[in-house]
């Protein structure tokens, strides 16, 4: 049987699964399991139980949960809400107002958390009640957090770059430090649309807040001081080399914890809720890690990875068209399934292919976040739309947070057309370290 046989089982196996209803790593992992006893080798057999253990044993990986837990932290035990505040009073006066501040705050907890969903409902959770008393089109309050929040896997550290350097064995670090600057740039186009919007239509918000002293906006630096703690040491060792990014999450976590005894703001119950909500959200990411390892498996004994590069190299395609291509294949999966299981489902197969081209690595794992960062707003499986829907809580519906997300979907793919003719915005900063 050819590879084009094989792989089109492969898939009809995979999403009769899906409509099936079942989980995706149960998904992954038994059409791995369902392909080896279809290819009908006994050995390749053998060979699973290692590949799994090989997968998870990574130093780079151990990140992950101490990166969630930290996150966590910051958001039960309510830094997150004292940033926020604070936040707002520079923002007040600003044209778009406390829109502004969701995407400023947004971009921050970004810079410590490495999770879009975090992010979105940790701001979200505080700010969307607020500026809905205060007479903010929900709209544009949704689209601000849907779209803010997915910078979350954008500006480091980032869940999904982790797992991409794991996979490739692409530098965790230089990722990082590649994503520093196309999050920044999405972080300023997104508050240029919302001055736009709200300089063309000044009904989208109420009125001017009244002005705020020097005394007020100095004295609210307390409230943002522990993000701005947590980045420095993120971001600074790092780049510095002090820490790889494993050591600083680790770090990170003994710092969240004791700003948080600092501010008296943590108890043993609220130190337990982060504990329980760390092991399921590392759980949930870990099981999509082994069962989509599975699959990567069966994808290599069936020499379909090999065999689908030489296809696509004696087609030579231009390098633009073969990134259209890609483009147009991650939006079409990014409807279908969350980030975590598009980079492990497409990467062991599309990374020889990029190596083939070659494409560099490094700034494609920045393009394939952006892409991902769309499949975070696109339905039916846009894991932020449904977070904002839990947020709201009020009868907002889900296509009001679709249309209100809608824009930041063409942002997020001005962002990656930017990266595809300069894509010195990804490669400038790791070049520096």
């Amino acid at each position: 049987m050819d590879w084009v046989a094989l792989f089109i089982i492969y898939l009809i196996i995979l999403f009769t699964l899906f409509l099936l209803g079942q989980k995706i790593a149960f998904c992954l992992g038994l059409t791995g399991i369902i392909g080896l006893v279809i290819l009908g080798n006994p050995q390749a057999m053998q060979g699973f139980g290692l590949t799994v253990w090989n997968c998870v044993n990574s130093f780079e990986l151990t990140a992950v949960p101490m990166f969630i837990f930290m996150g966590e932290i910051v958001v039960i035990c309510g830094l997150s809400d004292n940033f926020y505040k604070s936040a707002s009073t520079w923002f007040g006066r600003v044209t778009g107002g406390f829109l502004q501040t969701n995407i400023f705050s947004c971009a921050v907890f970004a810079a410590i958390s490495g999770s879009s969903l975090a992010t979105a409902a940790a701001i979200g959770s505080v700010s969307y009640p607020e500026l809905k008393n205060r007479g903010y089109d929900r709209k544009m309050i949704l689209g601000t957090l849907g779209g803010g929040g997915a910078l979350g896997i954008m500006i480091p550290p980032s869940i999904p770059l982790l797992i991409y350097g794991s996979l490739t064995q692409e530098s965790v670090t230089k990722l990082f430090m590649a994503g520093v600057v196309p999050g920044l740039v999405a972080t300023a186009l997104f508050m240029l649309y919302t001055y736009i919007r709200c300089k063309m239509n000044p009904n989208l918000t109420p009125e001017k807040e009244p002005p705020t002293s020097i005394k007020e906006k100095l004295s609210s630096i307390r409230g943002m001081l522990p993000f701005f703690i947590l980045i420095v040491v993120i971001m600074g060792g790092i780049y510095l080399g002090f820490t790889t990014a494993t050591e600083a999450a680790g770090i990170s976590v003994i710092i969240a914890l004791l700003l948080s005894l600092l501010y008296r703001t943590i108890t043993w119950k609220k130190f337990l809720t982060a504990v329980v909500n760390t092991v399921k959200s590392s759980c949930m990411i870990f099981f999509i890690v082994v069962g989509a390892q599975m699959l990567s498996y069966l994808i290599v004994r069936s020499d379909i990875s090999r065999d689908l590069t030489q296809f696509v190299i004696d087609l030579n395609p231009s390098k633009t068209s073969f990134f259209l291509m890609i483009c147009l294949v991650y939006l079409i999966l990014g409807c279908l399934m969350d980030g975590t299981s598009i980079v492990y489902l497409t990467i062991p197969v599309l990374f020889p292919l990029l190596q083939a081209m070659q494409i560099d690595t490094l700034w494609f794992g920045v393009v394939l976040v952006a892409l991902i960062e769309i499949a975070m707003l696109t339905p039916p499986v846009g894991m932020n739309l449904f977070v904002l829907h839990g947020i709201t809580d009020d009868g907002t519906s889900l296509g009001t947070i679709i249309k209100g997300c809608a824009p930041y979907i063409l942002l997020y793919g001005s962002v990656i057309v930017l990266l595809f003719f300069f894509p010195s915005l990804a490669t400038w900063l790791p070049s520096t370290m």
